[in-house]
């Protein structure tokens, strides 16, 4: 019989029950060419080899992407605080420069234009940097006005140049101090940010003005002891050396209760006395305890009354600062300031008659 295989130059299998173990090469039947085919495309379709490298390109350019916009914006939160601390000096020192006021008395204001000018000192100052540059006149604005410690319900705080007549809103000398510079980015433009970017800080300062006050030694002063008066009328402070010593035969001071009554406190006074309004009995005379309650060296603030000659009530007509440089049993020796921050004083209203030195500390507040 004749072999139909070799006929056809095709070994048989070895096996007959196998389809792929053949004498030679591989047997082809009719529909395994195809199949064949669409095991190589699947085969390609399944091969792996270099997706690792895209997804590591991938992830290295989103890495690069984050670590870029961290330096940046790490750059940018430098530069806002080295603003922060420029604009807080500024404010500070700004507010400092309102006092002494211009018209003394009723009608006096702010100093204005010397408050500006402090607050762009410090802006100015070459050791005040942002970004490793020093500022411009550009770079930074100083606005001032009344800002409100008792706003009305719903206020939005503002800077009114003029002070608001309803003085229980308690309307405070302020200084705004605001900085910007624009920042160049360096690695976020790679992933679309826009380059530079503005920094803008802000600070506002204000300036208690002294109305009312406490820790006071209890000595009274004559308003001639503490002035001198300028030829147009005007009341300046006599910042001159001298002494200051309560007796009975000598208008410069006296000592004072809250009791009405004949005893002397040995201790500083803690009740908040209030210029224009608060009342103190005068006790004239001489009492050699100056020196229990205040020590050589120090400033204290004292009211102002406008006869310590007699006994009796007197209304709070202002108040000085005397800085101390020498004490004796019932009397001291130094100058008057013509300006002081004092510590101790009270936000509160008041309308002082005499031109007064002493304001209180300047402070921060929250815009």
């Amino acid at each position: 019989m004749v072999d139909t295989w070799k006929l056809a130059g095709i070994y048989r299998p070895t096996d007959s029950n196998s389809h792929y173990g053949y004498e030679r090469g591989a047997l082809i039947k009719g529909s395994e060419m195809p199949n064949r085919r669409a095991k190589k495309k699947l085969t390609l379709a399944l091969d792996e080899s270099g997706g690792a490298a895209l997804f590591i390109a991938i992830v290295f350019a989103v890495l690069c992407g984050c670590v870029g916009l961290a330096v940046d914006i790490g750059h940018m939160v430098m530069v806002k605080a080295e603003l922060q601390r420029t604009a807080d000096a500024a404010a500070l020192a700004g507010v400092t420069g309102l006092v002494p006021y211009n018209n003394p008395g009723p009608n006096q204001i702010p100093n204005w234009v010397q408050a500006q000018y402090k607050a762009h000192v410090i802006i100015n100052n070459a050791a005040n940097k942002a970004d490793n540059q020093i500022f411009t006149i550009t770079d930074g604005t100083v606005l001032y006005g009344y800002w409100l410690l008792k706003p009305p319900t719903d206020y939005v705080q503002t800077l009114p140049t003029v002070c608001p007549t309803n003085l229980t809103y308690l309307p405070t000398p302020a200084i705004n101090v605001t900085l910007s510079r624009n920042v160049p980015l360096y690695l976020a433009p790679l992933v679309g940010v826009s380059s530079p970017k503005p920094v803008i800080a802000t600070a506002t300062a204000i300036l208690p003005e002294g109305y009312s006050t406490t820790n006071i030694p209890p000595i009274a002063l004559d308003p001639d002891t503490v002035y001198n008066a300028n030829p147009d009328g005007t009341l300046i402070i006599d910042v001159g050396q001298q002494d200051v010593k309560p007796q009975s035969n000598k208008g410069a001071a006296s000592w004072f209760n809250l009791s009405g009554g004949n005893d002397v406190p040995s201790v500083r006074i803690n009740t908040p006395l209030t210029s224009a309004q608060d009342q103190i009995y005068l006790l004239p005379g001489t009492k050699a305890t100056l020196t229990d309650f205040i020590t050589e060296g120090e400033t204290i603030v004292l009211p102002i009354v406008q006869d310590v000659l007699k006994k009796g009530w007197e209304n709070i007509i202002g108040w000085a600062a005397f800085h101390v440089e020498h004490l004796d049993a019932n009397s001291m020796h130094g100058n008057f300031l013509d300006k002081y921050f004092d510590p101790n004083v009270i936000p509160t209203t008041g309308t002082p008659i005499l031109p007064s030195a002493v304001s209180g500390t300047p402070k921060l507040v929250s815009w």
